[in-house]
């Protein structure tokens, strides 16, 4: 699915091309590492801890410093 919007069709329109060109790259990077934050957490809350490793194995091909976000997800912050 694209970051950008939500529904493929919308993207041969004039709203879908406003959209695109508001977005930025960085933007897009951050939605997406943070929708695979949301995915980790809501595999973990339902206990698939197979799904959460897919989503570190995909995380680590994309960006290993998302990878340190996993391992860190849901720790206690050092005060």
């Amino acid at each position: 699915m694209s970051p950008f919007i939500s529904d493929a069709d919308l993207g041969a329109t004039d709203l879908g091309r406003k959209a695109r060109g508001l977005v930025s790259v960085a933007d897009a990077d951050d939605a997406y590492a943070a929708d695979l934050i949301d995915e980790f957490r809501e595999a973990r809350a339902a206990g698939r801890f197979d799904r959460m490793q897919l989503i570190r194995e995909h995380a680590e091909a994309i960006d290993p410093q998302l990878v340190d976000e996993l391992d860190g997800f849901d720790y206690p912050a050092a005060a």
